[in-house]
């Protein structure tokens, strides 16, 4: 059942907003909660956000949303992203405390919920960028360590990760909390890896292979050039498919023999930002409004 129809105060306005979903059995309520589950979210080509701050970069950003969801004890707390989706015409749904915690991912959902379709990652919607920078994850097995990437890369400005043989599901709630609202700001690519290598050598980015076994340290490689830093899982490394490319190493000097693939990632890019920085090369980095510019 619903209540009455409430209304909200969000800055120096006062809109009338839908009656609030209290019931746990709603229909909707039931769409909401099969959504946690990527079959049902790739069959839908939907995909959820959890949180403010990843749904006010996705609206500052223009990703695709369909609906918000906020919890109706959090509406003023909430205010500026809710009228931020209000401006761009997403609908708006009140629920009850209860409604939002089952909806809700994690123990401490902050309100805001948010559905979105999923943007065309294939290699073909992907755009060669200049000077270009890229990273391809290969064989990733934790959403955490994806999210951490993406978050890394816009930080660095990378213009894409591209996505290998992965075992994770790149929608999965944990990349979208770990990317902290990365996941819409840099672009993602999802190929077999010999369809990444014929890519990257067609738009002639130098290919740097992340292993502990190559001679040739990180800091030596021209990271001014056109590149794209591949990355393997931390046990088994990256596959054959690139054993004809160029290997760097990040010298370690203890015992351990590889660093979380997300910490490798994020000392690459920003090496190849510190040298293209030497060399005066525009970065890519977000302007006042949260879009991108080169």
């Amino acid at each position: 059942m619903c209540c009455p129809a409430v209304r909200w105060h969000a800055g120096a306005e006062t809109e009338p907003m839908p009656q609030t979903i209290t019931s746990l059995t709603n229909p909707t309520v039931k769409h909401l909660v099969k959504l946690r589950q990527r079959r049902a979210r790739d069959a839908q080509g939907l995909l959820l956000i959890d949180g403010a701050r990843a749904l006010r970069l996705a609206l500052q950003q223009g990703f695709p949303l369909t609906a918000l969801y906020v919890a109706e004890d959090t509406v003023p707390r909430h205010a500026d992203v809710l009228h931020l989706a209000r401006t761009v015409g997403v609908p708006q749904h009140l629920v009850s405390s209860p409604v939002f915690h089952k909806i809700g991912y994690g123990d401490h959902p902050d309100g805001l919920l948010g559905v979105a379709v999923q943007p065309d990652v294939t290699l073909a919607a992907l755009q060669a960028a200049t000077p270009a920078l890229y990273l391809v994850a290969e064989g990733l097995e934790k959403p955490g360590n994806l999210g951490a990437i993406l978050r890394s890369a816009d930080a660095a400005g990378v213009h894409g990760v591209l996505i290998c043989e992965s075992h994770t599901d790149i929608w999965n709630p944990n990349v979208i909390r770990a990317s902290q609202g990365a996941f819409c700001t840099v672009k993602m690519a999802v190929a077999p890896a010999q369809e990444v290598r014929v890519w990257l050598r067609q738009h002639q980015i130098q290919i740097l292979v992340a292993t502990p076994s190559a001679t040739q340290c990180y800091t030596a490689s021209p990271l001014w050039r056109p590149s794209a830093f591949v990355l393997g899982a931390e046990h088994t490394g990256v596959s054959t498919v690139w054993q004809q490319e160029t290997a760097i190493r990040i010298p370690m000097a203890g015992q351990v023999d590889s660093l979380n693939v997300a910490q490798t990632a994020s000392i690459l890019i920003f090496e190849a930002v510190r040298q293209r920085q030497q060399y005066g090369l525009p970065l890519q980095h977000h302007d006042a409004q949260g879009g991108k510019t080169v």
